[in-house]
């Protein structure tokens, strides 16, 4: 790194010869690592890139950069570590060297965070006696002395105890997806971005692990989960609780070119009908349907392919339960936002079962099995996919699945939802009856761009052995339309009009008060921030619309609900 500030600073000599011979030189030298770093990052941009935006994340600067002649775009890191001169880059190097051969005796190194602290104070006290050692000068007097020993401290916590500069992917809030593809030496590392307007969502970074660096990673991965990893196992699925992230990886003989890794990112604040309609992935309308279906205790498949947004609008879904009503989640990996929704007073137990990749331990059908016996509750299942499924179908059946049931599952399409559970997995077509609802959670490529949209695509319901679009994308719709089907032959709409004593026009007043409030709450947003699309707000305008339903029953309309839920809600926003 050094070497190259010496070049860059000898292009300013005058001299066409010395100035071409520095430029051949230059572009030789792109690709940079500290001594204490296996992974590399290349520094130079294309030339036609286009820089879109430019932000922090701690202390290194993302720069995201258009590519017009690619199909993808460019996530480019320059970490400050990557940059330091060549002395305390060595001096990093060398206490780094001496902590990993020298952990005391006793420390559990599954326990990243006790390795951590240990790292930071014991790694102050060396850095500080291998300067003096070196006669490298951290600073003029001892304030800077001490500020830079905590800098580098933090940065061994990092590569030794941390994960290098995955952390900072790890860090920043836009990225969604993380992707290490093997040969890791000769493949960049891909990421997804989200919410970032004139890029793409996939982008490729300018970041090289080294395979050094990755059996590193790979040995956090394995001592934090305590699950195994070797040719005879070559699956490895874990969470990293302190990113709230879920890491897939794979190895030899699975894959023939070494480790590989996937990492996805949950999202730190739970969706919101509300907040799916601010980025287009519902209408108003469409809200309103779910939310007076998920009232009427229906049985909901929300399916489509991965990354579409199947549990991130599932979890959205359960925030229309009533807080009265008790709610039981069974998953393998904590996505659902059960622990969210306890905070804010929701009735609900979480329940966490063992990957389909571990052996041993409770299944999803276990779980299921117990929560039959835990009394009347919803349940809401994180996927679909096994021996489970057969189990919820009898209990749907014969009506001791409790109030209602949600779960997501693999499909892109109603029929294709048909196909797998009554085909693939064995569920009998007098069964499949019990599902009320199936939502396709799609993704969409308008004009074929490589930009993708999240959308829900159809609402459809089962009924008479074939599905019925309730609302649906037209040919010439650019949203979710309600059908003919929704506007006066639902079966299941008329089934829970029924079932609350209103008629079915009642049914659909009921239904488009729900959008007016969603509505109302998003264009409120609009002015006011988006926190009030958050699920402690969305709880609390759910709850004054049931009570006021209870105020007016019988003496009333769904006008005097409206009008006085939207003078509550202008009140209590008033101030915000």
């Amino acid at each position: 790194m050094e070497y190259v500030k010496i070049l860059k600073e000898l292009k300013s000599v005058k001299g066409e010869r010395i100035s071409k011979g520095v430029n051949r030189i230059l572009e030789n030298q792109e690709n940079l690592r500290p001594g204490f770093s296996y992974t590399w990052v290349n520094t130079s941009v294309p030339r036609s890139a286009k820089k879109i935006v430019e932000y922090p994340v701690g202390d290194t600067t993302i720069r995201l950069y258009k590519l017009p002649n690619s199909t993808e775009d460019l996530y480019h890191i320059l970490p400050p570590e990557y940059d330091m001169d060549i002395n305390r880059a060595k001096l990093v190097y060398l206490v780094k060297r001496s902590l990993s051969e020298h952990y005391p005796s006793g420390m559990d190194l599954t326990r990243s965070e006790q390795v951590g602290e240990y790292i930071s104070s014991r790694g102050k006290d060396m850095l500080y006696r291998t300067a003096k050692r070196m006669g490298i000068e951290l600073g003029e007097d001892r304030n800077q002395e001490i500020s830079e020993m905590q800098a580098l401290s933090q940065l061994l916590r990092k590569y030794t105890a941390g994960y290098g500069i995955m952390e900072t992917f790890l860090k920043d809030p836009n990225v969604e997806d993380i992707y290490v593809d093997a040969p890791s030496e000769t493949n960049h590392v891909y990421l997804e971005v989200g919410g970032i307007p004139g890029i793409r969502e996939k982008c490729r970074t300018n970041v090289q692990f080294s395979e050094r660096d990755m059996e590193s990673i790979l040995s956090r991965f394995r001592s934090e989960s305590g699950k195994p990893f070797s040719e005879a196992f070559p699956i490895l699925e874990t969470d990293l609780q302190e990113y709230d992230t879920r890491v897939t990886v794979i190895g030899s003989p699975l894959s023939p070119d070494g480790t590989a890794f996937a990492l996805r990112r949950r999202n730190n604040e739970p969706w919101t009908l509300p907040r799916l309609i601010t980025v287009g992935s519902l209408t108003p309308l469409a809200a309103g349907l779910l939310s007076f279906l998920i009232d009427g205790r229906s049985t909901i498949l929300v399916a489509g392919s991965r990354g579409a947004g199947k549990t991130t609008l599932l979890g959205a879904l359960m925030m229309e339960f009533p807080k009265s009503q008790r709610v039981l989640t069974i998953e393998d990996t904590q996505e659902l936002p059960g622990r969210d929704m306890q905070k804010l007073d929701y009735n609900v137990q979480c329940m966490t079962v063992g990957s389909l990749l571990e052996e041993g331990g409770l299944t999803a059908d276990d779980a299921l099995r117990v929560s039959l016996r835990l009394g009347e509750s919803s349940i809401v299942l994180g996927e679909v996919r096994g021996q489970e499924a057969r189990t919820l179908y009898e209990a749907m059946r014969a009506g001791t699945a409790g109030s209602a049931v949600m779960g997501t599952i693999h499909g892109n399409s109603p029929d294709a939802i048909y196909e797998r559970v009554v085909h693939d997995m064995g569920i009998s077509k007098e069964s499949f009856s019990a599902t009320d609802i199936v939502v396709i959670a799609g993704i969409i490529r308008p004009g074929g761009m490589q930009k993708r949209k999240r959308r829900v695509t159809h609402i459809s319901e089962y009924n008479d052995e074939d599905f019925y679009d309730i609302m649906a994308y037209g040919d010439d719709a650019p949203e979710l339309e309600a059908t003919d089907t929704f506007k006066r032959t639902s079966e299941k709409i008329g089934s829970i009009a029924r079932s609350w004593g209103i008629t079915y026009e009642a049914a659909i007043e009921n239904i488009n008060l729900r959008a007016f409030i969603r509505q109302k709450m998003v264009e409120t947003a609009r002015v006011k921030g988006t926190e009030l699309l958050k699920p402690e707000w969305v709880a609390e305008a759910n709850d004054m619309f049931w009570n006021l339903v209870e105020v007016y029953h019988g003496t009333g309309s769904y006008e005097d609900v409206k009008n006085d839920w939207s003078k509550w809600y202008e009140e209590r926003v008033r101030y915000v």
